[in-house]
């Protein structure tokens, strides 16, 4: 009797050979207009070669639901700098491991609960002078001003569960700023610095989320993929460093960010955002696959 053949993830071929997974905000999407547009022969690519695009992303799962939807990706995403994974339970049939299923979604949560980083934030700056405010202090008018993003998107960037962007205002001198994050990055928290904001978060990040992915790849694959990894700011480096290549895209004043450029086995894109974005993935698809 033949052994059952085994399920595999949607978007994963029978003979894939690469997963990628890519931050959004100044990586996939431009930094100042938000559009992919310069990576759509890349998005075009993947989507023929049936290769999974996974988003990891500071943004929240209702941010993300958005954004896919709009470039037709179906792979499973990580919200919030690897608050959660979640694989759409219509084309993920068979519950992921440690994951449970939360309306349409298999979720699998490492994040600390909002409220929890919500109640440190405010402690913090209350029992330390400090003026910093995150977007749990903001209507979505502010949100949406300093996020540079429209009202209704800057609505669904506060349904916030695991990471809290914020800012201070007026930003201290280094050796300040320097001490202020690592008081507050005490007692399990984790204080991370993107391209807008920095982020508080409990211990979890993109590197652990996106090992766990691979690992599930694997398992459900015939073979084990080659992954790539791509990102343009230091909350993505953890991201990397669990695949089997980094790529580092240029910020927007044309200059990577030097905890990334500083990486031996970085690799460089050359052009910022989706530009990058799409010279490398194309690149790399035609030497691995």
């Amino acid at each position: 009797m033949p052994s059952p053949k085994r399920k595999r993830p949607a978007g994963l071929p029978p003979k894939a050979g690469v997963v990628v997974f890519s931050d959004v905000d100044g990586t996939l999407l431009d930094f100042h207009t938000y559009s992919a547009k310069a990576a759509a022969a890349a998005l075009r690519e993947l989507k023929r070669l049936n290769v999974p695009l996974v988003l990891v992303s500071s943004k929240t799962k209702a941010e993300l639901e958005e954004l896919r939807k709009g470039l037709g990706i179906d792979a499973p995403f990580v919200s919030e700098n690897g608050g959660a994974i979640f694989w759409p339970k219509s084309s993920v049939t068979v519950k992921p491991k440690g994951a449970k299923l939360v309306d349409s979604y298999w979720v699998r949560e490492f994040g600390t609960p909002y409220a929890s980083l919500r109640k440190a934030l405010v402690a913090f700056r209350e029992s330390n002078r400090v003026k910093c405010e995150g977007f749990g202090d903001w209507s979505s008018e502010v949100v949406s001003k300093f996020a540079g993003i429209p009202q209704p998107l800057a609505k669904l960037a506060q349904q916030r569960e695991y990471d809290e962007p914020f800012v201070f205002n007026p930003v201290p001198p280094k050796d300040v700023l320097d001490r202020h994050l690592k008081l507050l990055a005490s007692d399990g928290l984790t204080v991370s610095q993107g391209a807008r904001f920095f982020h508080l978060s409990g211990p979890s990040d993109k590197g652990l989320a996106v090992r766990e992915l691979i690992d599930w790849y694997a398992a459900t694959a015939p073979v084990k993929p080659r992954t790539l990894a791509i990102g343009d700011s230091p909350t993505d480096w953890p991201m990397m460093a669990a695949c089997d290549i980094g790529i580092a895209v240029k910020q927007p004043d044309g200059r990577y960010h030097p905890s990334l450029r500083d990486h031996k086995g970085i690799r460089l894109a050359g052009a910022p955002g989706p530009e990058g974005f799409n010279r490398m993935i194309l690149r790399l698809l035609k030497q691995l696959l």
